[in-house]
């Protein structure tokens, strides 16, 4: 299911549902801040009723003190105590039915509250009367029954205050509960949101990261002839660039048969007139022969003789050489039309290759060569590469052959083959790169970019061939996973530039085309390192 959503709806995804769990997170968090704002309140609302009924008590009972006190100092501000008791008495005992309407139980004990604050606050009003009638002796004799009222209104308070207490202790216990679930609800929220998050990235990039591997190794897959990977399941764009390449690998490689039979029966149908011309003009040749004896006879006239001689020498043997010539050029042309198409079928055994034996090698083969052009050939240090052996000897033996062959006969030859960092260093991306430069001809910039296209010559006075040696080399040196390009100018000479990788083509980076993606940055480092 995952595998068949394109990249997008994958991003989608993972964007959308660490979202959607933070935003449930988000509301069991907010509904734990609502429960602990209520278990808050609540626990408000208890020491509220808690300080009414204190509130209650306390004026009744410094009412009472106040009165046993005055009767014995100031009897005239008795009778104004119990008015302002009462008056505040019933406006907390007011507030206080109101604050416990939430509990039927305690608003029972209230009323019982009110009903033993009542007679209290009339033993008041008794004792203002009869201090105000100049009574006071009678007032002073009624003190203990305020105090035996003030007493069972005290036991009232205690069982009121006890409900109260028991629900404020629950009610503090709720409190911390939410204060606690509300932390743990954020950490886990939080923790939920941050593991999914991880998880989901991890899943998404590792599929996406493997895809590309495959795609990666599909490629390299191409460029080294192998077969590629069965084609990767899903709808995701990776999965349509996956079976795009398998179809574009299809037909190249379809492509590629076809132009070797092609090529195959192109050669082989030209060869069998070939053959005949050659036969044939061998024949011709051997006629002419013949002609010539014909011609040398006594009994042949000497005007006739003459002529005939004539004919086979200036015409007859100088068309026979021209056939010659031709045949030959065009069965050359053949065989570097084969060598071209056999390049991308030969199978490669790579492995770490000694360039500097191999160079050496080269060189002594050509010695005659490089001697008879007095030339000076200097090799410096050549770390070794991966590939295979005789494709790289293939490589440098061409190079080298055409730095000799396109000196300048005008100044002593000098040819340098090395790499750009002697010192060891490596190029980017685990790639090495050597160089063959001469002081021959050089080749002008305008033709800089058909040097590499078989049967272009430049020179073609200078020396033999058909124009497809550079073509090979690469060819050859993509195969082996690197890249060649040139610095040249007319006159003044040129350098070949070939980057081979320095370990195996499975541990690098190979685009489609078998060329390495580091070419700007190797083809910079020579320019400025050479």
């Amino acid at each position: 299911m995952f595998t068949r959503l394109t990249i997008y709806q994958k991003g989608l995804l993972l964007i959308a549902l660490p979202l959607v769990v933070q935003a449930t997170f988000v509301g069991l968090l907010i509904q734990s801040q609502l429960a602990a704002l209520a278990s808050q309140e609540w626990a408000f609302h208890t020491k509220q009723v808690i300080a009414k009924v204190s509130d209650v008590y306390q004026i009744l009972s410094d009412a009472c003190s106040a009165i046993g006190a005055e009767l014995f100092v100031s009897p005239v501000s008795v009778d104004s105590t119990s008015r302002m008791s009462r008056g505040r008495v019933l406006m907390e005992i007011h507030e206080l039915e109101s604050l416990v309407s939430d509990n039927p139980l305690q608003g029972v004990r209230v009323r019982e509250f009110a009903a033993r604050a009542e007679p209290i606050l009339r033993w008041l009003e008794t004792e203002g009367e009869l201090v105000g009638s100049g009574r006071s002796e009678d007032a002073r004799k009624r003190v203990q029954v305020g105090a035996q009222l003030l007493g069972e209104l005290r036991s009232t308070m205690h069982a009121i205050l006890a409900e109260e207490k028991s629900l404020d202790q629950k009610r503090m216990e709720d409190l911390r509960r939410t204060t606690t679930n509300s932390a743990r609800t954020a950490v886990i929220g939080g923790g939920a949101v941050l593991a999914l998050t991880l998880g989901l990235s991890l899943l998404f990039f590792h599929g996406l990261l493997k895809r590309l591997a495959i795609l990666r190794d599909n490629a390299r897959r191409f460029a080294e002839g192998e077969d590629l990977r069965a084609p990767m399941t899903g709808g995701d764009e990776i999965s349509d660039v996956d079976r795009a390449f398998h179809d574009m690998a299809a037909k190249l490689n379809q492509q590629k048969q076809e132009n070797d039979l092609f090529v195959y029966s192109v050669s082989h149908d030209l060869r069998s007139p070939l053959i005949n011309l050659q036969g044939f003009s061998e024949e011709l040749n051997y006629s002419c022969t013949e002609l010539k004896s014909l011609f040398h006879r006594a009994d042949v006239p000497g005007a006739v003789s003459e002529r005939g001689l004539g004919l086979l020498s200036e015409n007859v043997e100088e068309s026979i050489r021209y056939i010659h010539t031709a045949v030959g050029r065009l069965a050359s042309i053949i065989d570097a039309l084969l060598r071209l198409s056999r390049v991308g079928r030969v199978i490669y055994q790579s492995q770490m290759t000694d360039v500097s034996s191999i160079v050496a090698r080269v060189v002594d083969s050509l010695h005659d060569s490089i001697s008879a052009a007095r030339a000076e050939v200097s090799v410096g240090r050549l770390p070794p590469a991966w590939g295979d052996p005789a494709a790289i000897e293939k490589i440098f033996a061409n190079l080298i052959t055409n730095a000799v062959q396109y000196l300048d006969e005008k100044r002593p030859g000098r040819i340098e083959v090395g790499s750009v960092d002697d010192h060891g260093a490596q190029a980017p991306d685990d790639h090495f790169v050597y160089f063959v430069r001469d002081n021959g001809l050089g080749i002008p910039e305008a033709y800089h970019s058909r040097v590499f296209t078989p049967f272009n010559r430049l020179h073609a006075d200078v020396a033999q061939g058909e124009g497809v040696g550079l073509a090979l080399v690469a060819r050859v040196v993509e195969r082996l996973g690197g890249r060649i390009w040139l610095q040249s100018s007319a006159g003044v000479g040129s350098t070949f530039f070939v980057a081979l990788p320095s370990r195996s083509l499975a541990e690098l980076r190979i685009t489609v085309d078998g060329s390495s993606p580091f070419a700007t940055a190797l083809e910079g480092k020579a320019q400025n390192g050479i």
